[in-house]
């Protein structure tokens, strides 16, 4: 079991250090909320895309002073 938890942080830090190159402590949930999913549907490709375009139709949009507000 402690091999998989390693792995998995491990991999939570290289994806927050290549995606974002460092970590803002304010974003931190966003960030680790992000890997969760990403992590979690590492294994269903082939409904990738419509999952992507059901999200985008679905929301609103956000502006940058929401988002960084």
């Amino acid at each position: 079991h402690l091999k998989w938890l390693h792995t998995i942080i491990s991999n939570a830090k290289a994806f927050i250090g290549g995606t974002y190159h460092g970590l803002d402590s304010k974003h931190l949930q966003s960030y680790l909320d992000e890997f969760c999913y990403r992590f979690n549907r590492r294994e269903i490709k082939s409904e990738l895309f419509n999952r992507l375009v059901h999200c985008c139709l679905s929301t609103t949009t956000i502006t940058y002073p929401e988002l960084v507000g």
